[in-house]
């Protein structure tokens, strides 16, 4: 089996960087800080000028480096761009990520420049991520070539998750909100591929399926490259781990904003829904969907069933989330009726003991923590969403948070949660993401996000596959 380029993108022991820049702020001062602090293997500065950036030599010509290189990154002025892929080349560099935009999205000129880009990588062999991108972020390995400051993007710490962007900006920006999100470590690996002259959102597909470090894949997509092989590919991987994908440029306007972002070809957005399906490629249409997806296939068991119960202090929620289970096409479970008797002869008659759970408005947190106690081992009920109104004064929140931590380390059941208000609202989400339970600001989210992990296990059931453990334990 041929070795995917990506391994050795990841895998490189050394790297040079052209265009790195002694003036703070700069794309190539960012880089090459980057690298300097946090990279494990060898750096190398490249720029005409020389000098030293924090204390490390810059080197005029990368020709000046007396040992072997296995990478480069290049941020540089398109026009110098091929000369600089051409001295890549005389030194054997053979695979090279182009952060400088200025090619193919432009128009005339920068097609020529991107022509010859990538004439000079077939005649040597070189492989190509780019360029108009923001390249590639590994945070285990601190290979970083995101020119955006750590004040401006909070960089994820290690996880499972990778993520594969058209766009270097919606990549960065997801990656701030999850490095913002609970303890922040979510990430495995993350490749902006922009006009993808050469890689490619198959090669990066096919790369994430077969690593062993990635166990959810996210992707960003404005067109395709080569659309058959990543359907293909995608059959194949989305039987081992869940792949979660926007699929952009799905009409006129979408199209005419693409083409002067990363140059991208349109495809028949039905067509792609047919297929994204066909694929067990779980289709996410906005921002929020994707985060959904992610949160609820990071923190959460997939469901054995489609029978949802909803558990909350409020009525009009409860409703909320009752009309989102049949819009989905989900069920509400129906209580065992041991269960059912049992819960109906412990808690107040106020209460109702159907689906929703309705503890209304005088609801403590032992209360909530009864309903979960009772329920969560029912055989009829595949997934709950717990729905928390904490402005009755009755509810202490650090009362409930603290009674839900023992359910951090042994749930087997698909949950999701959701509080409403705020700053209470706030803290419970602060305190489940310390759980790595999944939280939602809406029931209709919260639900949204149960009826995509009952699609991906109703996939893998067509498919005569068991279920995978998605969600990780969290540690002490």
């Amino acid at each position: 089996m041929t070795k995917n380029p990506l391994h050795d993108f990841f895998q490189t022991k050394s790297i040079a960087i052209f265009g790195a820049s002694a003036s703070k702020g700069k794309p190539g001062y960012v880089i090459a800080e980057n690298f300097i602090k946090n990279f494990k293997g060898k750096t190398f500065l490249i720029n005409p000028k020389g000098g030293e950036i924090l204390g490390q030599p810059v080197y005029q010509s990368i020709q000046e480096v007396a040992e072997p290189v296995d990478s480069a990154v290049i941020i540089v002025p398109a026009k110098y761009t091929p000369s600089a892929v051409a001295d890549c080349a005389k030194k054997g560099i053979k695979f090279v990520t182009i952060i400088s935009g200025g090619f193919k999205e432009i128009g005339e000129e920068g097609i020529r420049l991107q022509k010859e880009i990538d004439e000079i990588a077939k005649a040597n062999n070189m492989r190509i991520i780019g360029p108009n991108c923001i390249g590639l972020f590994y945070p285990k390995r601190g290979l970083d070539m995101i020119f955006l400051p750590d004040e401006k993007l909070k960089r994820p710490g290690v996880g499972g998750v990778s993520i594969l962007s058209q766009s270097g900006a919606f990549g960065s920006a997801f990656l701030d909100i999850m490095g913002s999100l609970g303890n922040g470590n979510y990430l495995s690996k993350f490749v902006s591929y922009g006009n993808a002259s050469d890689i490619n959102e198959a090669d990066i597909l096919e790369y994430f399926g077969e690593d062993p470090e990635t166990k959810i894949i996210l992707a960003y997509l404005e067109g395709f490259k080569e659309g058959r092989r990543f359907i293909e590919i995608a059959r194949k991987v989305s039987l081992k781990k869940p792949i979660i994908a926007i699929k952009a440029n799905r009409n006129e306007a979408g199209a005419h904003a693409v083409a002067s972002h990363t140059a991208s070809l349109a495809a028949n957005d039905a067509v792609t829904d047919a297929l994204f399906r066909e694929a067990g490629i779980i289709r996410a249409y906005t921002w929020d969907e994707l985060f959904d997806c992610m949160n609820a296939f990071n923190s959460s068991f997939l469901p054995e069933g489609r029978c949802v119960l909803i558990i909350t202090d409020g009525g009009g929620a409860g409703v909320m989330a009752s009309d989102a289970v049949g819009e989905l096409g989900l069920e509400l479970a129906e209580l065992s009726p041991h269960i059912h008797e049992k819960m109906r002869a412990d808690l107040p008659p106020i209460i109702s003991v159907a689906n929703p759970i309705d503890l209304t408005g005088s609801a403590t947190a032992k209360e909530y923590l009864y309903a979960l106690e009772q329920t969560i081992d029912d055989p009829n009920v595949d997934s709950i969403t717990y729905i928390i109104i904490p402005t009755p004064p009755a509810i202490n929140v650090y009362d409930l948070m603290e009674g839900l931590k023992p359910y951090a380390k042994t749930i087997k059941k698909t949950i999701t949660f959701c509080a409403i208000g705020g700053k209470e609202a706030a803290y419970i989400r602060e305190e489940l993401e310390k759980m790595n339970f999944p939280f939602y600001p809406t029931p209709a989210r919260s639900v949204y996000a149960i009826d995509k992990l009952t699609e991906y296990a109703d996939y893998l059931r067509a498919h005569g596959m068991a279920l995978p453990k998605l969600r990780e334990v969290p540690k002490e």
